[in-house]
């Protein structure tokens, strides 16, 4: 089985955690998730959380704490999540990928359609 990592920020200010809604044309399209994305070849989980934002918001962060791994396992394929406590540094944030934005509270988050692992996160938050 093949096994895929990746990063996700949780990113919060005053009381409320950002999510973005997924391309309705990639996997699980149209599910709300924490950014982020596949940790690449010879990158630390750090660097991989700083490179995606950049590629899918062109925003800096200061990738802070580990929160929580969450596995699922999809198809022929066992996802790992790894969640991180992240600061927005920088004022630039506009999205590149995605087609939908939202910050809200945990309640709030848990009307909205998160993605599998996303989802599973909230009790931790």
């Amino acid at each position: 089985m093949k096994e895929i990592n990746v990063v996700a920020a949780v990113l919060q200010k005053e009381g409320k955690y950002f999510v973005a809604r997924r391309p309705l044309d990639r996997q699980l399209g149209g599910l709300w998730e924490f950014p982020g994305g596949k940790i690449e070849l010879g990158e630390t989980h750090e660097e991989a959380l700083i490179r995606e934002m950049l590629e899918e918001f062109d925003a800096d962060v200061k990738v802070c704490n580990f929160i929580k791994t969450i596995q699922k396992v999809a198809d022929d394929r066992k996802i790992v999540l790894h969640f991180y406590y992240s600061d927005l540094i920088s004022s630039r944030f506009e999205m590149k990928e995605h087609i939908g934005m939202f910050w809200g509270t945990v309640d709030e988050l848990k009307t909205k359609e998160l993605a599998p692992g996303d989802l599973e996160i909230l009790d931790y938050l």
